[in-house]
């Protein structure tokens, strides 16, 4: 078995334990669902994958009673990840177990974090300044919190150029560079920081949307706020994504009408997923 291979099945194997939670997973199950052999070369094999996951840091216990099929369950807590894994297996595994723990369920994200997350939190936690390029701009940002927002982490803080405090996904981020300890000069408890409906969030430069909703004025404003004009409901649009996966959710009770960069953007979008 390739390193690949066997790296994806120790994540896959830390993930339907995370989505188990407190019931935990018995070894039949593990072995059917993840195809380990029903033989004790298969069992020595997921004994030693589970050492492995331990090694990286998560507590995982057979909580079955005495005398029955063991139970493996992983419990809470903080998972500090040791140097066996590299930054970018560790950011991986880290942002998996974040979004199941945070919606419930379990995909595996395809599209690979570009940064080490312990390296963004460190920026956070020791007051340094963060260089990085976004969105196609240099950015100098002093950071002042971050949070998960389901695969991905995101960043808030003080943008320097625009003094603005902003939010800025991991996933877009590039050539991060990180200033010494204190290097950040920004005050800590700034209170107009960006509300928890990502929609909100100074991702994209501002765009003012046009949305034609007749009769369906409150459900669009609802989901992505606005002002009603007429027949239309009129959005200042600063989450792309997020605003085009609310319009797509709204259906044929709405259509975007202006501008047209923004319906270029989202017919592009759609047209990928035919």
């Amino acid at each position: 078995m390739t390193q690949a291979k066997a790296y994806n099945r120790l994540l896959e194997l830390a993930l339907i334990l995370t989505a188990a939670g407190t019931v935990g997973v018995r070894t039949d199950d593990l072995r059917d669902r993840l195809g380990y052999e029903s033989t004790e070369s298969g069992k020595r094999t997921l004994m030693r994958d589970l050492d492995d996951l331990r090694g990286a840091g998560l507590e995982i216990d057979n909580a079955a009673d005495l005398g029955e099929e063991a139970r493996y369950v992983i419990k809470p807590g903080d998972v500090r990840l040791r140097v066996e894994f590299t930054p970018a297996q560790r950011t991986a595994l880290q942002s998996a177990l974040a979004a199941a723990s945070a919606a419930g369920t379990v995909e595996v994200q395809r599209r690979a974090l570009p940064v080490d997350l312990d390296r963004v939190r460190e920026a956070v936690r020791r007051r340094c300044v963060m260089y990085f390029d976004y969105n196609g701009k240099a950015r100098e940002v002093d950071p002042l919190s971050w949070e998960w927002s389901g695969h991905d982490l995101v960043v808030t803080g003080v943008e320097h150029t625009t003094t603005m405090i902003k939010s800025f996904a991991v996933v877009r981020m590039e050539n991060l560079e990180i200033g010494a300890p204190g290097s950040a000069k920004a005050a800590e408890d700034i209170d107009d920081r960006p509300g928890l409906d990502p929609i909100t969030w100074e991702v994209d430069p501002p765009l003012v949307a046009i949305l034609q909703c007749p009769g369906y004025a409150d459900d669009v404003i609802s989901m992505v706020g606005g002002e009603v004009v007429g027949d239309e409901v009129h959005v200042r649009v600063t989450n792309r994504l997020i605003f085009f996966a609310r319009v797509v959710e709204l259906g044929s009770r709405v259509r975007l009408v202006g501008p047209e960069e923004l319906r270029d953007e989202l017919r592009g979008m759609l047209m990928e997923v035919q």
